[in-house]
């Protein structure tokens, strides 16, 4: 045969060879490369979800009770014991409604309680019980009295003192119970039902719907030892686009806490945490571990991509409010969580959620997210969702919630300047 020929042949088949191939691409990858889409234009701001919180729903005005310093727990108490529990979110709402320097005062809070949309109740119950429990070795069982000393005299005040509890049978009243066993705690809860309440822990199970009374009460975000007591500012860590001020965020997955004993099968966080402990933290860019001093946590903090948030007792858990304040990308393990604000805040533009079932798949979900997803959330997370917190726009959101309570559709541009 000649050469030439053996040659035509041979580049025959190889160009068959490689059509085959092509095509078999083709078909298995099941379409060609396109081009990227393009973004979709902006259209008007009452299309989109959620809607800035300076767009009010309504723009109520608020009179706060101001209790007798016969049963009202003492300032000091207050400032020293209770302003290192992670319950304080009663005493911290209160102050931003006093305090006549404060945006919220000057926005909400007015001194004529004929003109008030809705009325506080200066109600510390949890600050009562843990400066209680402090005093009694920390005995959990323990209630110091709370219902005859500080809850009957409470109620008593805010009932036969003034007119306007009887006015609505209650139902303009708020109050704050931040304690994971809310209303609870207290033997004579029955005498402030008809007020709104406050309360930290947001639960969809049916096990716990006698501590969540559904569409009365408003979850809002919880106190931490770092932020709101420990002052301690997340600005001196990272940058304010949210990132770390010196090196990056080198470490993949972040969590520090109890229980390095915990059982699969054990009710403390479902199990989940003994994943945590006994198999994550082996893996390389998880920093799991117990404890640690403030000073290193929030280091870590600062080179933190995601932050491990298991549920530990209750759904909620502070942690997510340390990750949120350093720009960390909160990985939530909580099913059935009742996040706070959830008709106002998009949380699944900034976190992930991992559900129970998949939680020992956990370093495959986290590495599957490309780093443009993960960069939406952080960016999302710092720009917005960090917001949500106590220290700053809570209130904001908690009137929002207050003004679909009572079916007041009144907007108004807060002009808060963002």
């Amino acid at each position: 045969m000649p050469t030439v020929l053996r040659l035509n042949k041979q580049w025959i088949a190889a160009l068959v060879i490689i059509t085959l191939i092509l095509v078999s691409s083709f078909f298995f990858s099941g379409r060609q490369a396109q081009p990227p889409a393009i973004p979709l234009p902006i259209v008007e701001i009452e299309s989109y979800w959620p809607s800035p919180v300076e767009r009010a729903v309504c723009k109520p005005k608020i009179y706060v009770y101001e209790a007798s310093k016969d049963f009202q727990v003492p300032e000091s108490v207050q400032d020293g014991r209770c302003d290192e529990s992670n319950y304080n979110s009663e005493i911290i709402l209160h102050r931003q409604l006093t305090d006549p320097n404060s945006n919220i005062n000057k926005l909400y809070v007015t001194k004529n309680p004929e003109e008030a949309t809705f009325f506080y109740i200066p109600f510390f119950g949890s600050c009562y019980l843990y400066n209680c429990w402090s005093k009694n070795e920390w005995k959990w069982t323990e209630r110091c009295d709370v219902d005859e000393l500080y809850v009957d005299p409470m109620m008593n005040m805010v009932i036969n003192e003034y007119p306007y509890w009887n006015k609505t049978q209650g139902r303009t009243h708020i109050m704050v119970h931040p304690m994971d066993q809310t209303f609870t705690y207290y033997k004579h809860n029955e005498l402030f039902q008809p007020a709104v309440f406050l309360k930290t822990v947001g639960d969809k199970r049916r096990k716990w719907m006698h501590r969540h009374r559904y569409h009365r009460d408003i979850v809002i975000p919880s106190a931490t030892r770092l932020i709101h007591h420990l002052r301690y500012n997340p600005e001196d860590y990272v940058t304010t686009e949210g990132h770390p001020k010196t090196g990056t965020r080198t470490i993949f997955a972040l969590f520090q806490g109890c229980c390095t004993t915990v059982g699969p099968e054990d009710e403390y966080s479902n199990g989940i945490r003994s994943l945590f402990h006994k198999t994550f933290a082996k893996y390389p860019g998880y920093e799991i571990g117990d404890v640690i001093t403030d000073l290193e946590y929030a280091d870590k903090l600062a080179h933190a991509k995601y932050g491990l948030s298991p549920m530990g007792w209750t759904l909620d858990t502070t942690r997510i409010w340390e990750f949120m304040a350093f720009g960390v990308v909160p990985v939530v393990i909580a099913d059935g969580i009742i996040e706070p604000f959830e008709f106002d805040v998009d949380w699944d533009s900034f976190v992930v959620r991992v559900r129970r079932d998949e939680v020992h798949r956990l370093d495959e979900i986290l590495r599957g997210i490309d780093d443009k997803t993960y960069e939406y959330k952080r960016r999302k997370l710092w720009e917005y969702g960090r917001r949500v917190g106590l220290e700053m726009d809570a209130w904001h959101f908690i009137v929002r919630e207050l003004c679909r309570i009572q079916g007041i559709n009144q907007p108004e541009n807060l002009q808060l300047g963002y």
